[in-house]
């Protein structure tokens, strides 16, 4: 199974040590840039702890990012150096999935039409009131190119995951079209297996 960003994360910041780990924490902090992390939320983290806190802040692509620019500041450059190989060879491959047909038909595929309406479109008031998993969802529909990163900021900006939810499917994938629903449509299969499925139950009734 190929590793994930979480894990890539989580081996580097292993390999650090005690010293080195307390060190890419206090450089963390000193960053300039938005989002800022402050001490309190990294003191005593472990790397896996630290790794969540990266992706849910900067998204899986802007934390490996972050963490390469960290690891340089503490001299760590063997760490960096896996990190940035490690994200030329993941998003090539992100790249290249999304421009294949496995991720872009030429049109949406049978099994996602109702009526001649999207499967996304058809079940758009239950997608709102009971996705429950709208983080990860936008961080693989960043990753894909089926949003931008004002999109993404957009979504992550409402308070609850109802409004979020409303906010992608209105505004930013109805923009992306039948292809962009397709690809949102799988990645609600990864993250939301019973509730899709239970859909795809009421669609054949």
């Amino acid at each position: 199974m190929p590793k994930t960003v979480g894990d890539t994360l989580i081996g580097v910041l292993d390999d650090l040590g005690m010293t080195k780990l307390k060190g890419f924490r206090q450089k963390l902090c000193e960053r300039k840039q938005e989002p800022k992390i402050r001490r309190g939320n990294v003191e005593n983290l472990d790397p896996i702890d630290l790794a969540d806190l990266l992706t849910r802040t900067f998204t899986e692509d802007g934390a490996l990012d972050v963490a390469i620019e960290v690891l340089r500041a503490i001299d760590c450059h063997d760490g960096a150096k896996e990190l940035t190989d490690f994200k030329k060879a993941y998003f090539t491959a992100q790249e290249s999935w999304v421009t294949s047909g496995a991720a872009k038909g030429s049109a949406p595929g049978p099994n996602n039409m109702i009526k001649d309406k999207h499967f996304v479109d058809h079940h758009r008031t239950a997608l709102i009131d009971r996705v429950s998993q709208v983080a990860p969802i936008l961080d693989r529909l960043l990753e894909r190119g089926v949003i931008t990163v004002n999109a993404y900021s957009d979504v992550r900006a409402e308070r609850t995951n109802q409004n979020g939810m409303r906010e992608l499917l209105d505004v930013h994938l109805k923009a992306s079209g039948s292809k962009g629903k397709d690809v949102f449509l799988d990645i609600l299969m990864e993250q939301e297996p019973y509730l899709i499925s239970e859909l795809k139950g009421e669609k054949w009734r």
